[in-house]
């Protein structure tokens, strides 16, 4: 693919033709590389079939995404225990950041597996450790509520800052966090900021019914 300077350009048009033909010739490793060079081209469908061939001949982080695909019920029938083995082979075999996840949120959720919070957590932070902080609602909702963890304010507050997409109930529980001063200084404006971003949800207008702004808007408790 990137060739050398010494020998040889680079090559990238050869290079697919290589692990294609690799593939077809059966090794897993080739069908793990030909299937991502599918996938990322949009060619999902065939990608997975190439990865679970792969998945089947032992490229144990092929598992992920064959465990996507039924969890999502995409190109096969939707089955979540099927994925949850899936993901577990990923793990025993390759460690797959993604199978943590993916694992993890579905103990998180209960989604035609047993919820179970106390799977769930070490699942995701595992993954977090790794890097990842596809997780992070996740491990923040758990420290929030004291779900398969202790409850841990501090750390809630440090998963759901990275919560960088728009949740409401991420934007209710900070907004709690400050406002009450939960694990930090109390801040009743940041928090009253917040709690209004997710003022659809009834939690969020209770907690914002505790807080009143003076005459020269301040916010205090009532």
């Amino acid at each position: 693919t990137q060739g050398d300077d010494r020998f040889i350009a680079p090559q990238p048009q050869k290079a697919e033709g290589i692990w294609r033909m690799g593939a077809e010739h059966g090794y897993p490793v080739h069908q793990y590389i030909y299937a991502k060079e599918l996938h990322g081209a949009g060619q999902k469908e065939e990608a997975f079939q190439w990865f679970r061939q792969a998945a089947e001949g032992g490229e144990a982080d092929a598992w992920f995404y064959v465990g996507l695909a039924y969890e999502e019920g995409k190109f096969v029938p939707k089955d979540c225990r099927y994925a949850v083995e899936c993901y577990e082979k990923g793990i025993e075999g390759a460690q797959n950041t993604g199978c943590f996840n993916r694992l993890g949120a579905l103990y998180y959720k209960g989604e035609e597996v047993e919820q179970d919070y106390e799977k769930a957590f070490p699942l995701l932070l595992r993954a977090y450790q790794d890097g990842s902080t596809w997780g992070v609602f996740y491990l923040g909702k758990c420290c929030f509520y004291g779900l398969g963890t202790p409850r841990d304010f501090v750390k809630a507050r440090e998963f759901l800052e990275q919560v960088n997409w728009n949740n409401l109930e991420t934007q209710y529980m900070l907004g709690t966090i400050y406002c009450q001063g939960l694990g930090v200084p109390e801040d009743i404006k940041r928090g009253v900021e917040l709690l209004k971003k997710a003022e659809s949800r009834q939690e969020a207008r209770d907690e914002l019914a505790k807080y009143k702004r003076t005459l020269f808007g301040k916010w205090i408790r009532r």
